[in-house]
């Protein structure tokens, strides 16, 4: 008889993971799908001038202007690989992010003709890898049906699907933070022996660096997220009573990567060179405290240099709070409230319906739409931690949102700017809200089978695939 029992669990375990294997490639599949078909549509405009005032002929958008610039930079590099080979191509300088899609570029003859359609292969290659770490990371922190639904989300959110067929280091920057945040929520949800701790390290390490060349002013928010792992693997240990050597090895990994990385600065200058007029150099910036980072680059937002090279006020019609300077750490700490108000509500109603001077009002209202969205997510996350309080890979899901969201609002002056840099913070919130809402189904469900069907169990919803 225990035999039989057996067999039928083993049988309906196979057959609901080959079923949710089956669902996942047909979203996959259809995300892939989607992906194209908005590249090609966004050619389509850029091409007919339909939206002339928001895309170029080459499907670059206005509200992404960062790829109007790189695109010279790519058609340089194209022109690099094919006359003096792979070794010059790689030590050319320039960001990382623009010698990557140079690659496809070069090999669909961007030099000649560029356009958003012969950057695709690489641009669908990070959407892809985004959507599946979302999943991964639902399904290890909650549960399958979380990941999925947060999976889903994130594949459809208009804003970020929109950005993804640009010409910009975003989705490279937020498929390397997916990884260290996977890697991290893997290690205090699961024990592993010492070699799959050291390969999860090693992930995690491949993330911090790419993070560091990619966008070099996240590394205070990186030495925040290390911090809280090394204290809730402790907690994690305390509770179990137990040591696993592999997450232990991996958070020897993770504090050294942090020390370490720093010291090759010099190397990654190569892969971090911009083009363009700046206002301030990272690497320089990077010396200062972090009370003096934060005053500096505050101030930056409110400045721009013009055709003559000189800094001149920014007439940006999108900033919030242009007058405040920090001069103290006493400054910074008593606008940290306002910081947070900024980081998780703005834009605020009052900018959702006028017209913005880069986006238009279709683009404000589209903020404001997504933004509307968010409230709720922000609602359905409280929720999810809430029911799933005493798992503490949920409290660091929370506590790097709230990291990300202080710093952005504390820093970021310009409501474009923090649009953009919230993405990464936006998608583990989003994380958080699928479980809220996944944890609201289960309850009505149960309710519904207690009403009608009293004594009738809810079948199990919890096998992982």
């Amino acid at each position: 008889m225990q035999k039989l029992i057996s067999e039928t669990k083993n049988g309906r375990w196979l057959k609901l993971s080959s079923s949710r294997r089956a669902t996942l490639r047909r979203f996959f599949f259809a995300a892939a799908l989607l992906h194209l078909s908005l590249t090609a549509t966004v050619l389509m405009i850029g091409r007919t001038g339909v939206f002339s005032g928001q895309f170029e002929q080459e499907g670059l958008g206005i509200f992404a202007s960062d790829g109007l610039t790189y695109q010279t930079e790519v058609n340089e590099l194209c022109g690099v690989l094919r006359k003096e080979g792979v070794i010059a191509w790689a030590t050319w300088p320039t960001q990382l992010h623009v010698r990557l899609y140079s690659l496809p570029a070069a090999a669909l003859n961007g030099e000649a003709s560029f356009n958003v359609l012969k950057i695709e292969p690489l641009n669908l290659i990070y959407y892809l890898a985004i959507l599946f770490l979302v999943f991964k990371l639902g399904d290890v922190v909650f549960n399958y049906r979380a990941g999925l639904g947060a999976a889903v989300i994130v594949a459809l959110w208009p804003s970020l699907l929109l950005h993804t067929t640009q010409l910009l280091r975003d989705p490279l920057l937020i498929t390397a933070f997916l990884i260290l945040i996977l890697s991290i929520a893997l290690c205090l949800k699961r024990d592993y022996r010492w070699f799959k701790g050291i390969l999860i390290g090693l992930a995690a390490v491949a993330a911090i660096v790419l993070i560091r060349i990619v966008r070099l002013p996240m590394w205070s928010i990186l030495w925040v997220i290390t911090i809280l792992t090394v204290l809730f693997l402790i907690v994690r240990f305390v509770r179990q009573r137990s040591f696993a050597a592999g997450n232990a090895l991996f958070v020897i990994i993770l504090i050294a990567a942090m020390i370490i990385t720093p010291r090759f600065q010099k190397t990654f200058h190569d892969q971090q060179v911009f083009n363009g007029p700046r206002l301030i150099v990272p690497e320089d910036i990077q010396k200062l405290t972090v009370n003096e980072q934060i005053a500096i680059r505050r101030q930056a937002f409110g400045l721009r240099v013009d055709e003559s090279g000189k800094t001149v006020p920014s007439e940006g019609g999108s900033d919030i709070d242009q007058d405040v300077h920090f001069d103290s750490g006493a400054d910074i700490i008593r606008y940290v409230p306002r910081a947070t108000e900024i980081g998780f509500l703005a834009p605020f109603p009052n900018m959702w319906i006028s017209a913005g001077k880069a986006v238009g009002s279709g683009g404000r209202l589209l903020a404001g739409f997504e933004t509307l969205l968010i409230y709720g997510i922000e609602g359905l996350a409280l929720f999810s931690l809430w029911r799933e309080r005493r798992q503490i890979s949920s409290w660091f899901l929370t506590l790097v949102i709230t990291a990300g969201a202080v710093a952005l609002g504390l820093v970021v002056a310009n409501m474009g700017a923090l649009y953009r840099l919230r993405y990464p913070f936006w998608i583990l919130l989003i994380v958080l809200g699928a479980s809220g809402a996944d944890s609201l189904m289960r309850a009505r469900s149960k309710a519904v089978i207690a009403k009608h069907a009293p004594g009738l169990e809810e079948p199990s919803g919890n096998i992982q695939s």
